[in-house]
């Protein structure tokens, strides 16, 4: 008899265990589910995201500039393109960048243009594209 009490007894923990088991593997679930959550302290201008307030304007180069070595010494080699007039530049210009512009006024200035997206004096992009005008 005492050992089947102590059988029931081990039985009902361990039923007792399986329950609290489960149970905490039911909120383990809940927590491991993931939304998006409101952060309560965030304030409201930065949870959307707004666009740059700085404009961006377009041009054609008409004249160019090629830093060879950077001046003034310690500051960025920079390629310079003369813009609605105005020069803008491009720091640190890739090879490929430099002989696509070169090109564009050198060698075939009658079929080729530099479009020109800038930013105040920065340069932010720019397409070497056949000349619609010139023929």
């Amino acid at each position: 008899m005492t050992d089947n009490l102590s059988e029931s007894d081990n039985l009902s923990e361990s039923d007792n265990l399986s329950e609290s088991d489960n149970q905490s593997e039911k909120d383990n679930q809940s927590e491991s589910v993931t939304a998006p959550k409101e952060l309560p302290c965030a304030p409201e201008d930065q949870k959307a995201v707004e666009p740059s307030r700085v404009a961006v304007k377009t041009g054609i180069a008409t004249r160019y500039w090629l830093e060879l070595m950077p001046y003034p010494a310690g500051s960025a080699r920079s390629l310079w393109l003369f813009v609605n007039d105005d020069w803008r530049h491009l720091d640190d210009p890739d090879q490929g960048t430099q002989v696509s512009v070169q090109d564009a006024f050198c060698r075939c200035s009658e079929r080729l243009e530099v479009l020109v997206w800038y930013s105040e004096d920065t340069i932010e992009g720019l397409v070497v594209k056949a000349n619609q005008l010139k023929k």
